[in-house]
């Protein structure tokens, strides 16, 4: 009687043990798959709520732009830009307004509430690259007080690595289908645009790949005031009220503008708009 021995060949074994490698490496990739889509996933959300954070910080300051009632242009509360001439993501930059309240510069800092120019750029110089913010107040401050020595900038962001900014062009009359066209200079510098176009791109440090760019759009409420001036001797006053105009209604942002002309200060004449620098008010965004 011959008893048959029960078990596996060798060419049996080894075709098991190549499909389980199959099957192992299917999984393997599979699962490798899965986790670096969750890793770029949670990258993207992270700089897109970091970019988000950033840029309301900005949109609110330049909607908090602030320009006092007066007769004439003024060129200590105007808008001012220097352009780089790069264009995102490579753009560096500057801008500086006046404004209100506490964004960019943070509620501990004692003069929120008053008048105060702001700078915003992107710069390595000081050894990170980031957006910076400088911020001093306009009265109260001595005659030799220079913001370029006597304010130290705070970093917002360590990764906002481009900033550039555009402006409407006031000279240019737009009907309701017209394509908006955009200044990258901004020669009235003793006014303030009324509409903005932001631009920022965020990229993680040590990250290889490109730059994430965030653009928004920002109408400036204040600065129909650096336009449309407004008289507000007793004269004036009885004759915004005999003529129905109240300083909520709709202005005409053209209207008794002088493109040419305006207060400028004379050559080598001190910047009489300064302050102190904000006391661990501004912070960085994390």
């Amino acid at each position: 009687m011959i008893r048959r021995h029960s078990g596996f060949t060798l060419i049996e074994v080894l075709l098991a043990v190549a499909i389980l490698g199959v099957v192992a490496g299917v999984v393997a990739t599979t699962l490798s798959t899965a986790v670096e889509v969750w890793r770029q996933s949670k990258i993207v959300a992270d700089r897109a709520h970091h970019g988000d954070a950033v840029m309301e910080q900005v949109v609110q300051a330049l909607r908090s732009a602030y320009y006092p009632e007066g007769t004439k242009p003024s060129y200590e509360y105007g808008f001012s830009i220097e352009d780089d001439g790069n264009e995102s993501p490579n753009a560096h930059d500057k801008i500086s307004w006046v404004k209100i309240g506490n964004s960019l510069i943070g509620e501990d800092t004692p003069w929120a509430g008053t008048a105060h120019r702001v700078e915003l750029f992107v710069d390595d110089s000081n050894g990170e690259q980031g957006i910076y913010v400088k911020a001093w107040q306009l009265v109260g401050i001595d005659d030799d007080f220079d913001p370029e020595e006597d304010v130290e900038p705070v970093l917002l962001s360590d990764e906002v690595v481009s900033l550039n900014c555009r402006m409407i062009d006031p000279d240019k009359t737009l009907e309701p289908l017209d394509e908006i066209e955009w200044l990258d200079e901004w020669a009235q510098s003793n006014r303030i645009p009324t509409k903005v176009e932001l631009t920022i791109a965020i990229q993680q440090k040590g990250s290889r790949e490109e730059p994430t760019e965030y653009i928004r759009t920002i109408e400036i409420p204040m600065a129909a005031m650096s336009w449309d001036l407004v008289d507000s001797s007793k004269a004036g006053r009885a004759a915004r009220v005999s003529g129905g105009r109240h300083r909520g209604e709709e202005t005409n942002i053209g209207k008794n503008r002088n493109t040419s002309g305006g207060y400028r200060p004379k050559a080598g004449a001190p910047n009489k708009s300064g302050g102190a620098a904000p006391s661990g008010g501004g912070g960085s965004v994390k």
